[in-house]
């Protein structure tokens, strides 16, 4: 439902949908929370600001021709996490556009356009109250109650930003890979009644907010379906109890050194109690190169993972790393991964990401990398590796969906 009307003399329009609410200022700022109030985005031409449930703010903006005629656009965009103080301002200036926009409204209702139902128009003032009222002192409270809730939430696919996250498993249960820098404190998998407390309070926590998030679960954290089917089965069948039907699709990560673990009739099982999609980090098909950067498992075994998981009726997202080993392995990385990949038996629903290696400070990569005198690929040689890959793929019918994966626009 839209409104529109005037806001100290300035058009803007209000907009109220099934999971959100925005104000937009005469198409140079455009402002969202989610329905329980809590700020999710602000827009400016170029610039954004995106607002994770743990309090975070990440700045993206947008530079013309940074990158140089090899970039192709694709790296324009500037991307930063803001420090308190810096996040701060930006909380409380949509704060206080709401507050402009809500006393706008009360004064005089009968300016605003769009206000012909008196029910909606009734909701979408009481919505924009809670918008007002979440400036940064709300907002640091309200982070600090996410930190009581859960560890920190390292990585979802892009896919799942905006999913209800559910920690039935802190960390991850081999953290070997030396390119990682998301999980250090081991893995745990919680007690039955421990998770179900969690997700109790994740469903109380976020209140109205979850109507921004139905649209799937994820199990997190990094590695949720190494645990035993037994315990997986509880686990489902815990968020079933809780969550109303029909259930949200469930998400999750597996990796393909505890996937294949797994027969197709366990990943039926699993699939039958809500189960939809599972990703796979495989990185590299060149077992090679996943042994050079500590990754378990082999190409081999994530191939008999996804069709295995393909044979039960799931949904499958894999990951492929644009960059990792630089030029020594990038000819045997290309060949290699595309074989895998042509092997998984992918297809309509399916999802495939490219993902580019971000050398992240602390992480074990750079050093060895550098001991053994492999050279970083630039972002033009990234960009021929990428192309070099998707040439090589072929798929039996409607193909997987392409996207990139930056882990740099994660916020939650």
């Amino acid at each position: 439902m839209l409104f529109r009307g005037l806001v100290n003399g300035i058009p803007v329009t209000g907009s109220l949908k099934e999971n959100s609410l925005s104000l937009a200022e005469d198409e140079r700022l455009v402002v969202s929370w989610d329905l329980g109030g809590r700020l999710y985005s602000v827009w400016r031409f170029k610039h954004t600001w995106r607002r994770g449930l743990n309090g975070e703010v990440l700045y993206k903006w947008y530079e013309e021709g940074a990158g140089g005629p090899a970039s192709r656009g694709y790296d324009e965009r500037r991307r930063r996490t803001l420090t308190r103080e810096e996040a701060a301002p930006v909380v409380d200036e949509a704060a206080r556009f709401a507050s402009r926009a809500l006393a706008a409204m009360q004064e005089m209702p009968g300016s605003w356009s769009g206000r012909e139902n008196p029910g909606v128009w009734s909701l979408f003032l009481q919505r924009l109250e809670a918008c007002a009222r979440f400036n940064s002192g709300v907002a640091d409270a309200d982070a600090a109650r996410f930190a009581e809730l859960y560890r920190p939430v390292g990585i979802l696919p892009p896919d799942q930003y905006l999913s209800v996250v559910l920690q039935a498993t802190e960390g991850c249960s081999f953290g070997s890979c030396t390119f990682c820098d998301l999980y250090h404190d081991g893995y745990r998998v919680k007690a039955p009644g421990e998770f179900a407390a969690h997700v109790r309070g994740v469903v109380e926590y976020l209140g109205a907010s979850i109507a921004l998030r139905r649209r799937s679960i994820f199990l997190g954290a990094a590695n949720a379906l190494a645990v035993p089917v037994p315990r997986l089965v509880a686990l489902l069948e815990t968020l079933r109890a809780t969550f109303p039907a029909p259930l949200p699709p469930v998400r999750a990560f597996v990796d393909a050194f505890t996937g294949v673990r797994k027969n197709t009739e366990d990943y039926r099982v699993l699939a039958g109690l809500g189960l939809g999609r599972v990703y796979i980090g495989l990185e590299s098909g060149h077992d090679p190169l996943l042994a050079f950067v500590r990754k378990p498992g082999t190409a081999g075994e994530a191939v008999e993972t996804v069709r295995a998981m393909k044979a039960a009726g799931l949904q499958v997202g894999v990951i492929v790393m644009i960059g990792l080993g630089g030029e020594a392995f990038s000819s045997p990385h290309v060949e290699d991964t595309a074989r895998t990949v042509n092997a998984m038996g992918l297809g309509e629903g399916d999802l495939l990401y490219f993902s580019d290696l971000v050398e992240m400070p602390g992480t074990a990569y750079p050093a060895i990398a550098r001991d053994a005198q492999v050279r970083p690929l630039d972002l033009a040689a990234r960009l021929a590796q990428l192309s070099a890959l998707r040439s090589r793929l072929a798929f039996t019918g409607r193909p997987p969906q392409y996207a990139r994966y930056d882990i740099r626009e994660f916020v939650y």
